[in-house]
Order: structure tokens, then C-alpha cells, then sequence
């Protein structure tokens, strides 16, 4: 058989194998046309660090509520939410914030205000919440329409845009135990404040920090209504349950409460609606402080600007409120018992 003679082309372009040939970059590695050269992840995480786990940079000193001072300082803060509303702030800016969650915060010590910003809104909160918050700063209300009883500090934070704050929702290490003693409870004392819910509704709610303690009794589904509720602005107060756009539909669910002297119905507007798919009724226990009182008949309460939530507080009175809506809920047996003397008939 005779040689095989080699071409000199092999000598100038050495063969590449067929693989070689056709293997496509790795996508990860492949800008897009319109990023800059930065990758969509990269883009990502720059635009939603929210949405990445959190490293922090410096040391947060773990603080109460009652021992924060305005002011710069790293703090980290744990506690339950009792009271929040949403503002939108509707912006074409692509980094721009859509709105703002204004929460009271509060733990076994005080309570403080927090704004949370966001961009994309995939907070889900509900009353009775606990959550932790990482800031660098705390300050003073700046006005008297943010001013809200017991928690005169703020703390403004942006996590989706700024690394030095953080707010996470500890619904997974939520033993139920936490953070749950009401302000000024002390074991074997009245709380301050504190009476039945005819009292207050014969005239308690005038006084400037009444108290209730009801069971949920009943929960209503969630309607759509145009009609806004009443504004009470008393006081330098501004009652913040809906805000929304005219002729925009708002949304509210009708909770029915009562202790051992009446019963009331409790309105929750906005997204305060998604808080009672976790109450349980003739079991959850609501310890509301100043509560809004209006309507013409059946009392209507309402959560205004002013307004705390505790949701099964550790107290005795809850325990024991409890203990009555478990008796009243106890049915007797159909079948009635036989008579005592009586004689059986075969």
C-alpha cells in the first residue's frame, strides 16, 4: 500500500476538534445587548439586594426599643407589628421608589415607627407580625402627622436599594412567645387604661389612651367598596386606614369581636385585610389600644394612625377571656339525657 503524502496546509492550520468547533460561550458569561456589559445577575442583584442574602458590613448592637436614642448608630431591633398602612408614591424612575409601608413596630419595652420603602412591594405583612430590623440611623418624628403615641422615634430604611438596612420577617423562628407583654403590664396589676367594651363604648373612648380586650368571633370575607372611611384629624391625628386614588375601589374586611359585657365590629381596611386569615375565631385575643369608635347602631371600631394591636398578649385577662369564648362555643349533645326517676320502656 502505497505512503500516504501530507499536505502542507496541515503544517499552517492545525485541525481544531469538531467540539471544540461548536461549543457555544456559557450563558452566565454573555452580556446582553443592553446592560453595559454586566451580566442579568449581576444587574439583579444590584437593582433587588432585598431579594439576596443580606451579609452585613459592620457590627449592629442589639438594642430594646425603650433604649434607642436619634441619632447615627447601627442598631438591630426585634419586634411585633401593630399597626401599618401603605402610601404609593406612583414614579416612572426605574429606581425609584413605589411606595412606602409605615409600620409601629413594638417589643416588651416601647415601640418606634419604621418606613419601609420599596420598589417591587413583596413585603407580606399582617398584624401581630415579627419582624427584625438592621438601620444605621434613628431620628425624631418630623411632624405631628407622624407622630404616633408611644413611639415618637422613626427609622427610615430602603433595603432594596440600601445595603446598610435590612428588614426581615421571622415567620419561621415565630414561637409565639416573643415580644407579646403589653406595654405597662406587670403580673397581678390592671393594666392602665384597660375596661370592658361597653364602657367604652358608653363613653371610654374619650379617654386619651382606652384600652379593649375582645375575642374575634366571627370573620367576615373580603369586599370592595368606593365609599372611604371617615377621617378623624383630631388632635393632630390623621386617620391613614385606605389611601387611594378617587374612584379607585378599596378594599375591607368586617371582623365581629366581643368580650363578657357586648360585642362590636371591627373594620379593616387596605392591607390590614390579609391580618384575619391568621386569627382563629372564639381563640384570638386582641388587646387594641385607642381604638376608632363611629357608626350609627352596632358600634363600628376602625385602627387609626394612633392605634396598637396586640394579638395574644400575655396577660391574665387574655387568658381568661379566652377561657370564656372556649365555653360559650361548647355545645351540648343532641341526644338529651334520660331523665333521673325516669322508667324505660322496652
Amino acid at each position: 500500500m502505497a505512503p500516504q503524502i501530507t499536505s502542507i496546509q496541515s503544517f499552517f492550520q492545525p485541525e481544531v476538534p469538531s467540539a471544540r468547533r461548536t461549543q457555544k460561550p456559557a450563558a452566565h458569561h454573555q452580556p446582553s445587548n443592553t446592560s453595559d456589559g454586566f451580566t442579568s445577575s449581576e444587574i439583579e442583584a444590584a437593582l433587588h439586594p432585598s431579594l439576596h442574602k443580606w451579609q452585613p458590613r459592620t457590627t449592629y448592637n442589639d438594642t430594646d426599643i425603650r433604649d434607642l436614642v436619634a441619632g447615627p448608630g447601627c442598631v438591630a431591633l426585634m419586634g411585633r407589628v401593630v399597626n401599618f398602612h401603605n402610601v404609593a408614591t406612583p414614579s416612572k424612575m426605574p429606581r425609584a421608589a413605589k411606595g412606602c409601608l409605615k409600620l409601629t413596630v413594638k417589643d416588651n419595652t416601647g415601640a418606634f415607627t419604621v418606613k419601609l420603602w420599596y420598589a417591587r412591594g413583596d413585603y407580606d405583612l399582617h398584624l401581630g407580625l415579627l419582624v427584625s430590623i438592621w438601620t444605621p440611623h434613628v431620628s425624631n418624628a418630623e411632624s405631628c402627622s407622624l407622630m404616633v403615641r408611644d413611639a415618637s422615634l422613626v427609622t427610615s430604611i430602603f433595603p432594596e436599594r440600601d445595603n446598610s438596612c435590612y428588614f426581615m420577617v421571622q415567620d419561621q423562628s415565630d414561637e409565639g412567645v416573643m415580644c407579646k407583654t403589653p406595654l405597662g403590664y406587670r403580673d397581678g396589676k390592671q393594666l392602665d387604661g384597660l375596661m370592658t367594651l361597653k364602657s367604652f363604648i358608653e363613653g371610654g373612648h374619650e379617654l386619651s389612651d382606652g384600652k379593649i380586650l375582645v375575642c374575634v368571633k366571627s370573620i367576615g370575607g373580603r369586599k370592595k367598596c368606593e365609599k372611604l372611611p371617615y377621617s378623624n384629624e383630631s388632635n393632630g391625628l390623621t386617620d391613614f386606614l385606605v389611601i387611594t386614588k378617587k374612584g379607585k375601589e378599596a378594599e375591607k374586611v368586617d371582623v365581629n369581636v366581643f368580650d363578657d359585657t357586648a360585642d362590636a365590629k371591627l373594620t379593616l381596611w387596605g392591607p390590614l385585610c390579609s391580618s384575619p386569615a391568621y386569627w382563629k375565631t372564639s381563640y384570638t385575643i386582641l388587646l387594641i389600644t385607642r381604638p376608632g369608635l363611629h357608626g350609627d347602631g352596632r358600634p363600628q371600631l376602625s385602627l387609626i394612625n394612633d392605634t396598637h394591636v396586640d394579638v395574644d398578649p400575655c396577660m391574665t385577662d387574655a387568658y381568661w377571656l379566652r377561657g370564656h369564648a372556649q365555653r360559650l362555643t361548647k355545645r351540648e349533645h343532641v341526644n338529651q339525657p334520660f331523665p333521673e326517676g325516669g322508667v324505660y320502656i322496652g
